[in-house]
């Protein structure tokens, strides 16, 4: 008896095929491995701020939908950050992964428990997440007006009472925790000083400084760059959009 096979149906001439850069990788579509990357990034930082320690938070690759057992009697499994990402675009009025950065912001100022992957939409953390948008604008003045007064306190404290020279005010005022500077501030505040005594034996402490707290500086940053340019003007340094925006990019990578 002789086999006959059909023949594998040819596309139509209505079919397109799948946009470039669609797909990541990952096989997820690229901006659901974006939202993915967001929320592994940031919760390994959240865990490293809250513990003091370097953190390795890796999701169990059954998120991905992938199974213990590798035999066709196992059902396929639902990938968590597909339907995650989904639930989200139906409740909220921005990118997931903008969403993620949002929430953590949040949550690096509180003692809230770190939701998992399931629990991102959820009305409790999306409620966070609206409140911090209300009323961000008012909090971005405020904090640049009480964060400004207390760094000229604190440098004045150690210029006139300790006789430091202006540049290494700074810096010790930077590193005092008393100051209660954020890390964009402190970032801005010493690239500006060791802009301004570029030369002085302190510059470059300074400079290293600025280093440290770059890709923290950047995370809150990018969260609303307009935002920040408006109320901080010139503070911000003039190239440090793309440098930032480049630095996430890169840190997301790893």
């Amino acid at each position: 008896m002789v086999r006959r096979f059909s023949k594998q149906p040819a596309p139509k001439a209505s079919a397109k095929p799948v946009a470039a850069g669609f797909y990541s990788s990952t096989g997820m579509p690229s901006n659901v491995s974006k939202f993915k990357s967001t929320y592994v990034f940031e919760r390994r930082m959240l865990e490293k701020f809250r513990s003091g320690k370097e953190a390795e938070y890796n999701p169990s690759p059954s998120l991905d939908g992938v199974s213990r057992w590798d035999t066709p009697e196992e059902k396929q499994k639902e990938n968590a950050w597909i339907k995650e990402f989904k639930r989200l675009e139906g409740k909220i009025n921005m990118e997931p992964s903008t969403y993620v950065r949002m929430l953590f912001k949040v949550l690096r100022g509180s003692s809230i428990a770190i939701p998992t992957v399931g629990q991102l939409a959820s009305s409790n953390m999306r409620e966070l997440v609206a409140s911090f948008i209300q009323d961000c604008m008012l909090e971005l003045r405020q904090q640049f007006v009480a964060e400004s007064q207390r760094a000229e306190a604190s440098i004045r404290t150690y210029n006139k009472g300790a006789g430091y020279p202006v540049s290494l005010s700074v810096y010790y005022a930077i590193l005092d925790s008393k100051t209660g500077l954020s890390p964009l501030y402190k970032y801005c505040l010493a690239k500006e000083t060791a802009r301004t005594y570029e030369g002085d034996k302190h510059a470059e402490k300074l400079l290293k400084l600025a280093k440290e707290y770059e890709l923290l500086a950047a995370m809150d940053y990018m969260l609303y760059p307009d935002k920040y340019d408006e109320v901080w003007g010139s503070v911000i340094p003039s190239n440090f959009r793309v440098a930032a925006c480049k630095l996430l990019d890169s840190a997301m990578e790893r």
